[in-house]
């Protein structure tokens, strides 16, 4: 598998300096948006590391950007949250792991015979606390990290994960009457909220490395 390229502190503070002068953006927002999409793509295609050439070779698409790609990071993020879900149960470094939480999981909700009180208790706590560490993960002091639309969109992953939760409450009387769909809706849900959780801290430390600059 191709590793994709770094882009270098000095190249990026070429990018941005190339940007203010040849594309004239006013709104900060507007210049991190056109920055972080040209940074990914660059790391992506590049074969050589040559940044001139590539802003030269995308000149036309600089001049023309209209800050259309909020969409295409959105789903971008979706698509990643998805791989890091069924990445549990294909990928062998964590076939152990997803083994062990799942035994847990068919203990805790269908072996025992907990009173639903207490079941509905579990379930939003086993839900809700990493949620929370992945939704203050999302936050960050420093406003020019929060404009750039990549760290933005971060809290988009977490959304689809905690619908699970919002869904519990009216559908929660069937699934106390039918103990293996129940184990089956937390293992799916609990699932997709930690691969939800692991890609916003992910992203959230490949943001900051990309963008040290903006830190100082």
């Amino acid at each position: 598998m191709k590793n994709n390229y770094e882009i270098t502190e000095k190249q990026l503070t070429f990018l941005e300096d190339y940007l203010k002068r040849k594309k004239r953006i006013l709104d900060p927002e507007d210049l991190y948006e056109l920055i972080d999409h040209l940074v990914t793509d660059f790391e992506t295609t590049t074969e050589n590391g040559n940044l001139s050439q590539y802003l030269s070779d995308n000149s036309d698409f600089i001049f023309n950007y209209k800050g259309n790609n909020r969409s295409d990071i959105h789903w971008s993020y979706q698509r990643q949250l998805w791989s890091n879900f069924f990445g549990f149960f294909t990928t062998l470094k964590f076939i152990p792991i997803t083994i062990s939480v799942l035994s847990i999981i068919f203990f805790l909700f269908y072996e025992l015979d907990f009173s639903n009180k207490n079941l509905s208790l579990l379930f939003v706590l086993l839900i809700g606390i990493p949620a929370i560490y992945g939704f203050i993960n999302t936050y960050h002091k420093k406003k020019q990290i929060r404009r750039l639309v990549s760290f933005k969109y971060l809290g988009n992953i977490l959304a689809l994960p905690q619908m699970f939760l919002y869904l519990f409450s009216p559908i929660k009387d069937f699934l106390f009457e039918h103990k293996f769909l129940f184990f089956l809706y937390v293992t799916f849900a609990f699932g997709l909220n930690m691969a939800g959780v692991l890609l916003v801290k992910q992203k959230r430390i490949l943001i900051l490395k990309k963008y040290k600059h903006l830190l100082n």
